[in-house]
């Protein structure tokens, strides 16, 4: 059975982030700070399966940093031993910015409109600099001032046609891996902290003779991932609807779309999970597991265990389930294939 059932409480593999680390840069243009004090040496032919090489020496991966789970898009360099290390050419940007950087991407045609430049949720401008012979875009970092004028920062960097080509291509893989983080370390970290609030009694560690409450606790995450995921497609749907803007009063009974639950996930999904709150739900979820005698013995292994690729899938699965068919399906894998 699984090895947790039989071992004490154990702590997490990652390393935390070292929070205090130097800038060090072995060049002037590579910021070796951007890379987690944690994180392994690679090479162009041995990365990491959350970075994407999208051409030439550009990267986008998926990177994890005081709770936050970020899409960066940046240029790398070597060193004189071939490592791999991110340049300060780069962005970073949130999951929805990323989700609708991509679709705006994905309609643009940059030999049509020539010196065009167009901006994505108030967070980055994408400026058209192709002309009749080749293509080529720069995206760059801006924040809004109180006045609601914008101004750049210094991050930025410059795609060509294969880069953007790739770019399209990667987005499923990246989706993939974050969805991932959100629930590996995003979510994870928030709770961490929950669970280590609870008082350290005896009663709280788990009893081997009752090996249930690992698959009880990913049944109460499932439950409350899908209640926060319906709640926010309720709240997208409603500042969708023209009728229910134009009238308050009225969008509390009118029924915004004469559509199957179905078709609502699949138009809103992806947008309502990088906009949960995911502090919240942690303490949503630690609030009601708080007297369950097992959560302190498996606040580690729960989220270890979502670090295998089909677990967190297959939890995506069930949230789904829940949601279109208002009831549970035991999606979640045996823990006996762990044996």
């Amino acid at each position: 059975m699984f090895s947790c059932y039989g071992e004490s409480s154990r702590k997490r593999k990652c390393v935390p982030l070292n929070n205090n680390v130097k800038k060090v840069c072995f060049h002037e243009k590579v910021d070796i700070c951007a890379t987690p004090s944690n994180s392994k040496e690679f090479t162009m032919a041995n990365f990491p399966d959350h970075i994407f090489h999208i051409g030439e020496m550009i990267f986008i991966s998926v990177n994890t940093f005081q709770k936050h789970t970020r899409v960066h898009i940046r240029v790398y360099a070597t060193d004189d031993r071939g490592i791999l290390h991110p340049t300060k050419s780069g962005v970073s940007l949130k999951p929805e910015v990323w989700s609708a950087l991509h679709s705006k991407l994905s309609c643009f045609r940059p030999r049509e409109d020539f010196e065009s430049a167009f901006i994505i949720k108030k967070d980055v401008c994408v400026f058209n600099h192709s002309d009749k012979d080749n293509v080529s875009v720069s995206i760059q970092r801006i924040f809004q001032r109180k006045d609601s004028s914008f101004q750049f920062v210094p991050e930025r960097v410059l795609l060509n046609g294969e880069n953007l080509d790739q770019l399209h291509d990667s987005y499923e893989l990246v989706l993939k891996c974050v969805k991932n983080k959100l629930l590996t370390y995003t979510l994870s970290e928030y709770v961490m902290a929950e669970v280590d609030r609870l008082p350290e009694i005896d009663s709280f560690y788990y009893n081997v003779d009752n090996p249930h409450g690992l698959h009880e606790l990913f049944e109460s995450l499932c439950k409350y991932l899908t209640k926060y995921v319906s709640n926010t497609i309720t709240l997208f749907v409603k500042l969708d609807c023209v009728v229910c803007q134009d009238d308050i009063v009225l969008s509390e009974i009118h029924e915004c779309m004469n559509v199957s639950k179905r078709d609502c996930l699949d138009v809103y999904f992806e947008r309502a999970l990088y906009n949960i709150d995911w502090q919240t739900l942690a303490v949503d979820f630690v609030s009601v597991n708080k007297n369950r005698p097992y959560i302190k013995f498996f606040r580690d292994d729960m989220f270890d265990l979502m670090e295998i690729v089909c677990v967190c899938e297959n939890v995506f699965k069930k949230v789904e389930d829940m949601y279109v068919n208002d009831y549970a399906l035991d999606l979640l894998p045996s823990l006996e294939f762990l044996d």
